[in-house]
């Protein structure tokens, strides 16, 4: 821990010292939950993570990273809850948008915050809520944080260099909006494709050993496993969307090592895929591989997964240039 802080004081010295928002702030979520909020910023993104617990028990709790940007056009801050750290009672990551405020020499962020449970950008009603700054660095520095501030400065002279070369273009397909104006995503598979969807069919592939060994890294990368899930149905259907907001991110989707979707980019409409998994195999492996990492690192995905008898899995993906987000499902049949 002692390497980590040593490593976020040179950034902080270096790039973070005129900065508001890097620091631990508290508040409260509906009067019955405790929250904290632990922000590092480097100009106008910030990384950090979130802990959360109920005050009549302190078992029912959990810690999430998030990501976020400022909007400059309306001057606040969205932040999207990407991965657990720990989660104690099934918590949802957060989504939160807040404003600074001063008040009698006080710093405050001030805004709602909702769930992301239920649908793309979560059904819950949003909650008001209001941090207090109580210290000038975060309760504690993660190696997460810590990747994450470096990504954020690699990119700074990218985005110079870029703009000083092509002042008067914009590419709109990264500029982030609020998360409000973005269209709610189809849940199941239409019935006439839309244009824009793209559609992969993976055959059944009977050449495969029954005793199959799924790969742990993949181009180097090692596999973060994110769930295992059983199933007995032999037909999957997949869509995949950006979570939260859309910022330039391309992943490929890979099915057991091989590439089934290839460097493209997701957006509020999804892509598509049908999969028919080899039923003389048990284990089934799909792999979210980051292409790059977007405006607002690291590259995030929800990744539902559907099944013609009815049943519904909704994962939050998050992945990078050194790990991939992985879902194996447990073939066994009826």
């Amino acid at each position: 821990m002692k390497k980590i802080y040593l490593i976020f004081l040179l950034f902080f010295n270096c790039n973070l010292f005129a900065q508001k928002l890097t620091g631990t702030w508290v508040g409260e979520i509906d009067g019955y939950e405790y929250l904290q909020v632990n922000i590092v910023q480097v100009d106008d993104n910030i990384c950090g993570y979130s802990w959360d617990y109920v005050y009549n028990n302190k078992e029912d709790y959990c810690k999430s990273y998030f990501t976020g940007s400022r909007n400059k056009m309306y001057n606040t801050w969205l932040l999207d809850g990407y991965s657990f750290m720990i989660n104690h009672y099934n918590h949802s990551l957060m989504q939160f948008k807040l404003k600074v405020e001063y008040s009698k020499g006080i710093t405050y962020l001030v805004g709602f915050l909702r769930t992301k449970s239920g649908s793309i950008f979560g059904n819950s009603e949003p909650s008001e809520i209001r941090l207090k700054k109580v210290a000038s660095l975060p309760a504690a520095m993660t190696q997460e944080m810590v990747n994450c501030v470096k990504t954020y400065e690699k990119l700074k002279p990218t985005i110079i260099a870029k703009t000083k070369k092509e002042p008067a273009k914009t590419n709109t397909s990264i500029i982030k909006k609020p998360i409000t104006n973005i269209t709610k995503p189809i849940v199941n598979l239409p019935k006439k494709i839309n244009k824009d969807t793209i559609v992969i069919k993976v055959p059944n592939t009977k050449t495969q050993p029954k005793e199959n060994i799924l790969p742990t890294k993949i181009e180097g990368r090692t596999n973060k496993e994110l769930k295992r899930i059983v199933i007995n149905e032999k037909k999957l259907f997949l869509n995949i969307y950006d979570n939260g907001t859309v910022d330039g991110n391309t992943v490929s989707i890979l099915y057991n090592g091989k590439t089934i979707v290839s460097k493209k980019r997701i957006n509020e409409k999804p892509i598509t895929v049908e999969l028919l998994l080899d039923e003389n195999i048990k284990y089934h492996s799909i792999v979210l591989f980051a292409e790059n990492l977007g405006s607002i690192p690291p590259n995030t995905a929800l990744l539902i997964f559907s099944t013609p008898n009815g049943k519904r899995y909704e994962l939050f993906g998050s992945a990078n240039l050194s790990q991939n987000a992985e879902i194996i499902f447990e073939y066994k049949p009826d």
